[in-house]
């Protein structure tokens, strides 16, 4: 024989050795019921049920008063985080509009520097003409300061809704 037939031969023996063994090792056993918990339980009497309607009922519309206070916390917080983006945006474009006055007024006060102390100038006047920039930005990064200050103060981010925890279901008598 050759190698390949063997290998053929004792692959589909130890196929139907496990396909048959299991079911040659089970088929002299007897069947035994097995005792249900069900059957032992006594019948659910009629106050038991009324009493777990009653408390399905109190659950349903605990339920629905639970989903209710949930649903309005989450869209009282996604107007606030709304809110709260706006301001936000808006207190960022103010600061960038100050920033520009700013980085303006120190352009200007260094074109006027540049422009003095062009050509032949005395030391006096290159003196004055720096210390008319310094008097520039210093009033500028003044005028920024006082500006920045002013801008209303940021509101602190909302954490997101705590709801009390969702009702339990009552357990089947």
């Amino acid at each position: 024989m050759t190698r390949d037939l063997r290998k053929q031969i004792v692959a589909v023996t130890l196929g139907a050795a496990l396909l048959l063994g299991p079911t040659t090792a089970f088929a002299n056993t007897t069947h035994v019921p097995a005792t249900s918990s069900a059957l032992d339980k006594a019948k659910v009497s009629a106050a038991d049920r009324a009493a777990y309607k009653a408390a399905v009922a109190a659950y349903r519309v605990s339920l629905k008063a639970w989903q209710e206070t949930r649903n309005k916390a989450q869209s009282d917080y996604k107007a606030s985080i709304v809110a709260y983006r706006a301001t936000i945006k808006a207190n960022h474009a103010a600061r960038k509009q100050i920033e520009v006055t700013f980085n303006t007024a120190v352009s200007a006060a260094k074109a006027a520097y540049e422009t003095a102390t062009t050509g032949n100038v005395t030391a006096a006047a290159r003196q004055a003409a720096l210390n008319a920039r310094v008097a520039a930005v210093a009033a500028a990064t003044n005028v920024r300061a006082a500006a920045i200050i002013a801008l209303p103060t940021l509101p602190t981010k909302l954490h997101a809704p705590t709801v009390a925890p969702k009702p339990v279901a009552p357990a089947k008598p």
